[in-house]
């Protein structure tokens, strides 16, 4: 059984911006409105004691600052666009330039910076907004539901969208994990189903070359602690400043699979990600900064946080192999991600 608790936490342009607290006997879980974030993870440790798993700020209008996406959906379209340039049938569609004269993350405003509806549904929640044509130069009124739901030590997230236009579409999860719970995340482990990975060029959008991981620093098919080569002088490295690309799911066949492991050696906390998307980024928080303080207040600073995110490949339309992020008028999107605790 979930119990659901529902506070407020303030307002944004005459809009109340809530939080929403789903607790089973496994998994504590506190979600807002506000972006269609998620806020805190709590799971038991290896003594039982409750641990929040994820970066969360302390006050929600931190969120309105900030440029990290902690816990956010992000999108229409996640990661990078180069040029912000996306094709469908022929037609050139120009996104906003919000990232050095390329696209990320949706635009200046993207999803993580609404205020969302919201419904409660079982053991859950069920996000919707509105995009409307035009919005951060996508076309077509898209219609987006992402669902929460808790089920045993999981928490299972489900995007649904319709376009009344050919579109793109690509949301996925912004959490930062940190599964210790505090301090940064080098000594936690990585395992990353994949032997391939998507490389980038300086400005870390993918350059249409698809890699094996093998004999480089890239290799996570065995678990791996964060820093063994996170200072190292691979290209890929130094250009992402750590860790900061996309890997390919390995035997992606469009069913869900387990995509990535991690675990914290200092307390036995486990995660696994499972998604029906084609590739992973795994993102070692090379960016964050020490302006915000977390909700045990702690500086929030570089490293302390790492990011899985369910994806289809960045920059896929300047990649004729990649798979495309196109949603077809009146076709349904129908994705999903699984955050799985141990």
């Amino acid at each position: 059984m979930v119990n659901l608790t529902i506070l407020e936490l303030g307002a944004l342009d005459g809009k109340t911006i809530k939080s929403f607290n789903l607790k089973s006997r496994e998994i504590e879980v506190e979600l807002t409105n506000y972006g269609a974030s998620i806020l805190s993870i709590k799971v038991p440790d290896n003594t039982g004691k409750m641990t929040d798993v994820v970066l969360g700020y302390k006050n929600i209008e931190d969120y309105f600052k900030s440029d990290k996406f902690l816990g956010a959906t992000v999108g229409r379209s996640a990661n990078r666009i180069k040029g912000g340039i996306a094709e469908i049938k022929g037609e050139k569609i120009q996104l906003s330039l919000n990232d050095g004269g390329n696209h990320i993350h949706g635009g200046f405003c993207g999803l993580n910076k609404k205020v969302w509806d919201y419904i409660q549904i079982e053991n859950g929640i069920k996000f919707s907004y509105l995009s409307l044509d035009g919005e951060e130069g996508y076309p077509g009124n898209l219609k987006i539901e992402v669902s929460y739901t808790v089920e045993n030590s999981s928490l299972q997230i489900n995007y649904r969208a319709t376009s009344d236009k050919d579109t793109i579409f690509n949301p996925t999860n912004h959490t930062y994990f940190n599964l210790s719970g505090h301090g940064d995340i080098l000594n936690q482990y990585v395992q990353i189903n994949s032997d391939f990975y998507t490389e980038n060029d300086e400005k870390s959008l993918p350059n249409r070359k698809i890699c094996s991981v093998k004999n480089t620093p890239m290799d996570f098919r065995q678990f791996k602690k964060i820093k063994d080569d996170i200072e190292s002088d691979f290209d890929q490295i130094i250009y992402g400043k750590g860790f900061d690309n996309n890997w390919v799911v390995k035997d992606f066949n469009g069913y869900i699979k387990s995509a990535a492991k991690a675990y914290s050696p200092d307390n036995g906390i486990k995660l696994e990600v499972l998604t029906d998307l084609p590739g992973i980024q795994f993102y070692s928080g090379n960016y964050l900064d020490d302006k915000f303080i977390s909700r045990n207040d702690i500086k929030i600073d570089k490293r302390c946080g790492f990011c899985l995110e369910c994806q289809y490949f960045p920059n896929s339309f300047a990649n004729e192999k990649f798979i495309k992020p196109i949603l077809y008028a009146e076709e349904i999107f129908d994705k999903n991600i699984i955050y799985k605790f141990n």
